[in-house]
């Protein structure tokens, strides 16, 4: 059984190996070439898919799970702080056997005289809040600080956001340099072969020296290294891309319209 590395790296070189007959027109089915070719082509003359790309690196990125964890979790923190100040509050009854003292019925009498001469109970009930002083003078401070923190995390989680995209944005412009770079290398590769085929043959008739089949040798040589630094560059910047989105860049082109 495969895994899924390895699928990937399957797809990938499939990939690269289309791009490559693309460039050079070789390959068999014609119409087919020709539509993903263009495909390809308009992906990345109008970047259609630069935001799905953005989009997909922000929601896979392990940063970005962080930056919106930590943004969440301080939201929270902000929310029990505010809600704290109910674990000040407390229920009261009291219970109390006694005369009763009753100074609004008798304001004229002596002060003796206002309590009653037979004992009763009295039952109170009421809701309580004690601060600490501190606390109730600093309040507006308090918040202020809080809400700071929340900014502050926000503010983290969006830089975090900001970096990614530019990666992705970085990393696709390096992708598309690295496509027009391999169509000049694979042109540059085929002109220079043409060339050698004809320069054996004139060597071989005697119509060119020996230095000058040197040189079409070695130009032919340069030409075979900058196509394959040019397709290697090409394959780093798509495994690149793929690995920022997680997401595979060439089932994306069949998505553009």
């Amino acid at each position: 059984m495969f895994k899924n590395d390895d699928i990937k790296m399957v797809r990938l070189f499939a990939f690269t190996i289309l791009i490559f007959l693309l460039l050079t027109n070789k390959c068999v089915a014609q119409a087919p070439v020709v539509a993903i070719d263009s495909l390809l082509t308009k992906a990345f003359e109008t970047n259609e898919l630069l935001p799905m790309l953005i989009d997909s690196a922000i929601k896979y990125s392990p940063q970005a799970s962080i930056g919106r964890s930590n943004e969440t979790r301080i939201k929270a923190t902000n929310n029990i702080n505010k809600r704290s100040i109910y674990n000040a509050l407390s229920l009261r009854t009291s219970l109390g056997y006694g005369s009763n003292f009753s100074a609004i019925n008798n304001q004229s009498a002596a002060l003796s005289e206002n309590y009653t001469t037979g004992s009763s109970a009295f039952y109170s009930i009421g809701l309580g809040l004690q601060l600490p002083i501190n606390q109730i003078i600093n309040r507006k401070d308090i918040n202020k600080v809080e809400m700071a923190i929340v900014e502050a995390a926000v503010a983290d989680k969006d830089k975090i956001f900001l970096f990614i995209k530019q990666e992705v944005v970085r990393t696709y412009q390096d992708l598309k340099l690295s496509h027009k770079l391999l169509a000049i290398s694979v042109k540059n590769k085929e002109s220079a072969e043409i060339n050698n085929s004809l320069g054996q043959k004139n060597f071989l008739n005697g119509q060119i020296t020996v230095d000058q089949i040197l040189l079409i040798n070695e130009g032919l040589s340069r030409s075979l290294i900058s196509f394959e630094t040019n397709l290697n560059q090409f394959q780093t910047k798509l495994m690149e891309l793929d690995m920022l989105t997680g997401t595979s860049f060439s089932k994306l082109i069949l998505m553009v319209k």
